[in-house]
């Protein structure tokens, strides 16, 4: 039987930042009608406000924006939220700007102007690859805290036999036996 692996998309909290107007609505209103929640911010120190007061489940963000940058935002949230997903979007052509942008953290970028198909696709895919190596990572824990157990099981000291248990439990009693009869008498 074959299943279908197909990642369906879900509903999800994009911080939407830019500076310029126009963009940020149209990105919002492109995200909304694809049936997701955003949160927007006109720089990155507005972003990282946002990002404290809500739950973000990945971040756009222009590259050249006043008061802290792209590069700049996407540097701290990756320090601060290590496992959210932030995708750049520059119209720069400079060749080394994708480079700086995935050094910061970025895990995708997109160069302006982009078809709203080619940003859906690249968004989505990132948020999967995202959520999938959350997964990954979850599994691995839970694999080592069984492999811990497994661990702990075969080094400790071996069981008792049931005789011995029963030889240890005769002398017990009649130990107390003989305790009980000094006390009150035979």
């Amino acid at each position: 039987m074959v299943e279908d692996v197909r990642i369906k998309p879900s509903k999800y909290t994009i911080l939407v930042v830019d500076d310029a107007e126009a963009l940020r609505n149209l990105i919002v209103t492109f995200l909304s009608k694809l049936g997701h929640s955003c949160v927007t911010a006109i720089d990155g120190v507005d972003a990282l406000d946002k990002i404290k007061g809500n739950k973000i489940d990945a971040v756009v963000t222009d590259i050249k924006m006043p008061n802290m940058d792209g590069i700049t935002l996407s540097s701290k949230i990756s320090t601060q939220y290590p496992e959210l997903p932030i995708m750049i979007m520059t119209a720069f052509e400079e060749e080394d700007t994708a480079g700086l942008a995935v050094c910061a953290g970025a895990r995708d970028f997109i160069r302006k102007p982009f078809s709203l198909n080619e940003f859906s696709v690249r968004l989505h895919k990132m948020i999967n690859d995202s959520e999938a190596q959350r997964q990954m990572k979850r599994e691995q824990d839970v694999d080592k805290a069984i492999q811990e157990f497994m661990n702990e099981l075969e080094s400790s000291k071996p069981m008792k036999k049931e005789e011995e248990v029963d030889e240890g439990l005769r002398k017990a009693l009649d130990e107390l036996e003989t305790t009980l009869k000094k006390i009150w008498g035979p």
